[in-house]
C-alpha cells in the first residue's frame, strides 16, 4: 500500500471514528431522557446499554466518584457495582478490580450477586476471598502507585486461578439483563 493510500485510509478511519463517536452520544442522551415505559420497550441489549448510561452518567455527575455510587439507590448500586467487577475481571483480572477505585464496592458485590442470582459468581469471589484471608473492608494492601507493586499483588494471590474460571461462568451480564429487566422502575 502506498503513502496516498494509507493517508486516504486513515482520513476515512477518523471519518467512521467521529460519526461513531457522535451517533454513541446522540444514543446516550436518548437512553438519560427516556421514561420507564420506553426503557421496558428496549431489547434487553439496549435496556443494558441505557441503564449503563444513566447509572454512569448520574455517578459522573459528582465530583467525586464514592459520593457519585453513594448517590445511587438500591437496584442502580447493585447494578453498577456487580457491572463495575465484571468490566474489571473481563478487563484486567480481579486484581486490577482490586487496586482499582472499584475496590470500594468490593464488600458489597458478593452480596449483590447473591441478590441478582448469580450464585456461582458469588461462591467463586467468596471463596477466593476467604481462602486468601482477603479483609473487603480493608483493601488499602490494594492501593498500588507502581507496575511492580501490581506485579507483586498478582504473585501473592492466585488471581489467574480465580479469572479463568469467572472466564469459564455465564457472563454477570446475563444476570445484570433479568435484574434490570425485573426492576426496570427502579433505572
Amino acid at each position: 500500500m502506498g503513502l496516498f493510500s494509507a493517508i486516504k485510509n486513515m482520513i476515512k478511519f477518523k471519518k467512521e471514528l467521529k460519526k461513531s463517536i457522535k451517533e454513541a452520544k446522540e444514543k446516550e442522551k436518548r437512553y438519560l431522557e427516556m421514561t420507564v415505559e420506553e426503557l421496558s420497550a428496549l431489547s434487553d441489549d439496549e435496556l443494558f446499554e441505557a441503564v449503563v448510561a444513566r447509572t454512569e452518567s448520574k455517578v459522573d455527575s459528582f465530583d467525586e466518584w464514592e459520593d457519585g455510587v453513594n448517590s445511587l439507590n438500591p437496584s442502580q448500586k447493585i447494578f453498577y457495582s456487580v457491572n463495575w467487577l465484571e468490566m474489571e475481571v473481563n478487563n484486567g483480572g480481579l486484581c486490577q478490580f482490586f487496586v482499582n477505585s472499584s475496590r470500594m464496592v468490593a464488600p458489597l458485590v458478593s452480596e449483590y450477586m447473591g441478590i441478582i442470582g448469580a450464585v456461582e459468581h458469588k461462591k467463586l469471589y467468596d471463596d477466593f476471598v476467604n481462602k486468601n484471608g482477603i479483609d473487603l473492608t480493608e483493601l488499602s494492601f490494594f492501593d498500588v502507585n507502581e507496575v511492580e507493586e501490581f506485579e507483586e499483588k498478582t504473585e501473592k494471590y492466585p488471581f489467574d486461578e480465580y479469572d479463568d474460571a469467572f472466564y469459564d461462568m455465564e457472563p454477570l451480564e446475563t444476570y445484570l439483563k433479568k435484574f434490570i429487566r425485573e426492576n426496570v422502575k427502579d433505572f
